[in-house]
């Protein structure tokens, strides 16, 4: 299997439950709170790792206590930490996440994020060119990812970008992407347009996927747009299913799986992460998303439609 670094972010996030949210300038009563580690990028580092592949991690986390969890955690995750960054000029990023009827909304301080500048990737750009597949999200500085991303490109790197929070990125750049996974309220920002989701898919074959909820994924493979229908589950909290989705498929493509197949794989590992409060709590192992891809596989050859 292909070696995966991630270059991202990492939280300490701390989630309120309630039975609804709050409206502006009115106070309720949660039902319960709780730690769990987060940034966009870790989750999918994790993701990725339970999956089987072997991932090594490019980030920053503040000199403190949450910095010191992070570092465990990714151990027990079998996540190379070797080239974390530890400083002591900000603390580690932090996510509060307020959750109702399995519906989020989510405020994130950076924090020692911003330090995954362009300063420290020169420093670690030997051992990141190592690697065979890439994954960045936009919640570490632009300019990094500008730095990097034509690097990559120049050595044949498979570059994945999950472009959250939604900026736009530019034509140069985009060109040099080799899988781009907005969700459908994304793609106008960061492609800078406004076409409709086909307008859109037509323009990246086999490079834009437009990851749509419980609808699934789009993609154009150069004839027609694909639809790649989401495995459904009983939802418990959806905080990191995108994240699960964008480490698995980058898994299942450091696998040598083709691009249907990958995302069918990203899809199904989602879907299982719902179970469960947290964005990585609910993430599967290998085995469990095995079982289910299996299982489609063999319903989709008997001519049936899957079923969950």
């Amino acid at each position: 299997m292909k070696k995966i670094a991630v270059i991202g972010s990492i939280n300490s996030d701390f989630f309120v439950e309630m039975d609804r949210l709050p409206k502006s300038g009115e106070t309720i009563l949660g039902n319960s709170f709780f730690m769990a580690l987060g940034g966009k990028g870790a989750n999918q580092a994790v993701a990725a790792s339970r999956l089987g592949a072997e991932v090594s991690f490019f980030g920053s986390v503040g000199n403190d206590d949450h910095g010191k969890f992070v570092k465990e955690t990714f151990s027990q995750e079998k996540i190379d930490t070797s080239y974390l960054n530890f400083t002591d000029d900000a603390h580690t990023g932090a996510a509060f996440v307020e959750i109702s009827n399995s519906e989020n909304r989510i405020i994130v301080i950076p924090g020692a994020n911003n330090f995954t500048n362009t300063v420290y990737v020169k420093e670690h750009l030997e051992r990141i060119l190592e690697h065979d597949i890439f994954i960045f999200q936009l919640e570490i500085p632009m300019e990094t990812i500008e730095y990097l991303i034509p690097i990559l490109h120049a050595n044949n790197k498979t570059i994945i970008v999950n472009p959250a929070p939604a900026l736009s990125i530019k034509q140069e750049i985009l060109e040099k992407i080799t899988y781009l996974t907005p969700n459908e309220h994304e793609y106008q920002v960061v492609l800078n347009q406004s076409g409709t989701m086909e307008e859109a898919l037509s323009l990246y074959p086999n490079q834009l996927m437009i990851t749509w909820g419980h609808n699934g994924v789009k993609f154009f493979d150069g004839n027609q747009i694909i639809h790649v229908p989401a495995h459904t589950v009983n939802a418990v909290d959806t905080t990191g299913a995108g994240d699960t989705f964008c480490g698995a498929f980058a898994a299942a493509i450091a696998d040598e799986k083709g691009l249907s197949e990958s995302i069918r794989f990203g899809n199904i590992a989602a879907a299982l992460s719902v179970r469960k409060r947290g964005a990585q709590a609910g993430m599967p192992n290998r085995q469990e998303v095995d079982q289910i891809m299996t299982k489609e596989l063999s319903h989709d050859r008997k001519g049936h439609i899957p079923t969950n």
